[in-house]
């Protein structure tokens, strides 16, 4: 019985380790989750130094999150997953806006699980930016935008894993597929319409060079 206790007693120890492991990875996960979000704000703002900076910050944190978890038992994978994944969106944004490749997983220093889950998220930015793109008539951004969310659509579906091993990225997938078919859509009916609107402007212009001179100046 005293070697019972003494097992116990060692087991309450560990336990309160990773309690306390627990608690700080909840309000540094809350705090990394925050700021990727705000990083992404700043990115659509084009406020891309900034945007910079916080996500420096935020490796830090990532860091300390993803060695807390390595110690804990069992390791609090899910909580992990949506740090990480927001991180990889935010540095997807920033490399996408600066025409610079995207680093890798091992480059990151996060999980590969993770890093896969944060490219649908990304993509769903990508449709951001190819709304507000054409808003602003910038049509090649628009179409640089739809084909990343092509590509990266293409390479989602070959990871064709059960569910359980991918942490259910099938679901993610489907959504990506969805968001980039409806963008595709949006895209193709805005161009037409620019193009039209293009065409219109010169035959006006046309018009008035033959009828009147003067105006058309």
């Amino acid at each position: 019985m005293v070697e019972m206790e003494e097992m116990f007693s060692e087991i309450r120890k560990k336990m309160e380790l990773d309690n306390e492991a627990r608690e700080e990875l909840i309000k540094l996960g809350r705090l990394s989750i925050r700021n990727s979000s705000i990083a992404i704000r700043h990115l659509h703002r084009k406020e891309i130094s900034t945007a910079i900076k916080i996500i420096e910050e935020n490796s830090t944190l990532i860091a300390r999150i993803n060695d807390l978890a390595q110690r804990m038992n069992p390791s609090p994978f899910g909580m992990v997953l949506s740090c990480n994944q927001e991180y990889a969106e935010a540095i997807f944004l920033c490399s996408f806006l600066q025409n610079q490749p995207f680093p890798s997983y091992v480059d990151l220093k996060i999980p590969y699980l993770a890093y896969l889950h944060g490219i649908p998220d990304f993509i769903g930015e990508l449709r951001r930016v190819a709304l507000d793109s054409l808003r602003k008539k910038e049509k090649e951004t628009a179409i640089k935008a739809l084909d990343m969310m092509d590509e990266l659509y293409s390479f989602l579906i070959t990871l064709d894993y059960p569910d359980g091993l991918t942490y259910n990225l099938r679901k993610k997938t489907d959504f990506a597929r969805n968001i980039t078919e409806r963008t595709r859509g949006d895209v193709v009916l805005s161009l037409d319409r620019l193009d039209l609107v293009t065409e219109f402007d010169k035959m006006l212009k046309t018009h008035l060079q033959r009828n009147n001179p003067e105006d058309a100046e």
